[in-house]
């Protein structure tokens, strides 16, 4: 039993704004730094779920990437097939938040996952086939993303997390062979050219998602909960309330949460509220992943 996560794995700078944010203009933020990216997010928030899970990555050979592979191999994360590159600096995120923590912008210096590419992920899969579910993101080039789509043999479920609106759309072409697709309303739109901003339009976005070829599709909706489509209905989950601190990694333990209950043989609605309670919990700390997550959420 067990998850590989795919992806980023990165520095994270959240600026948040003291005051009403301003365009074309200076203004007061406070700063925090920690660690980020998607598919280490999801990898350490399923080691504090209690699952197993083996991440693999690339890294800058600096003291970022140093800093980044301790603390994840603390938390008990495989981190065999995390690869240190030379003459390389580890990737970064920087977020702007607003000053009720909502996402303003994000600004993302990530090309170092290009070399996450085709050839590299062909000769890594088998070393992965033990591992019953594969969370893949999309800050993976689109033919590395193929790559493993196609060597999954039979019996490993895959599961894709959209990342952003930018970095979506490389999964469009592979989501017949994904069981799961996670994504929030912006990334939704990307992948179907199309607007999805209420909760009909993400209830209706699911299940034209879901007829590409995933089973369960999870539109996440911030405070207004998640539409999930699969094929017998769609339907939305309402969030717990919370008091918002960061909304930076909501969205990565949500499907961290529901990646768990699923694996553990959780039906769909308690995977639901599973994932929902972990994200509930991340967007009311400060860090991108709540330190008080535990198998108990």
């Amino acid at each position: 039993m067990g998850i590989v996560c795919v992806g980023a794995a990165h520095n994270d700078r959240i600026a948040r704004c003291q005051a009403e944010f301003v365009r074309r203009a200076s203004n007061p933020v406070t700063v925090t730094s920690s660690h980020g990216g998607v598919a280490r997010n999801v990898a350490l928030n399923l080691a504090r779920l209690g699952q197993r899970v083996k991440l693999v990555s690339v890294l800058g050979a600096d003291k970022q990437g140093e800093a980044i592979a301790e603390e994840l191999a603390a938390a008990g994360i495989d981190l065999v097939d995390v690869e240190h590159i030379a003459a390389r600096t580890t990737a970064s995120y920087t977020a702007v938040l607003d000053t009720e923590g909502e996402l303003l912008c994000g600004l993302a210096d990530a090309d170092i996952y290009d070399l996450l590419d085709a050839a590299r992920l062909k000769a890594l899969a088998p070393r992965l086939t033990t591992w019953p579910l594969w969370a893949i993101d999309a800050n993976l080039p689109e033919a590395g993303i193929g790559a493993l789509a196609t060597a999954a043999p039979d019996g490993v479920h895959l599961a894709a997390l959209a990342v952003s609106p930018a970095k979506a759309p490389r999964l469009a072409s592979h989501l017949s062979r994904f069981e799961m697709l996670f994504a929030n309303r912006a990334e939704a739109a990307a992948l179907l050219e199309e607007r999805v901003e209420t909760a009909a339009e993400a209830l209706a976005a699911g299940d034209t998602l879901r007829a590409l070829g995933p089973k369960l599709v999870f539109v996440t909706l911030g405070e207004e909960g998640v539409a999930v489509a699969t094929q017998e209905a769609c339907e939305i989950y309402p969030a717990p309330a919370c008091a918002v601190v960061n909304v930076n990694g909501a969205g990565d333990a949500f499907a961290a949460g529901v990646m768990a209950a699923h694996l553990a043989g959780a039906s769909l609605a308690p995977a639901v509220e599973h994932g929902l309670a972990a994200a509930s919990l991340t967007a009311s700390a400060p860090d991108t992943c709540s330190a008080e997550l535990s198998a108990l959420v």
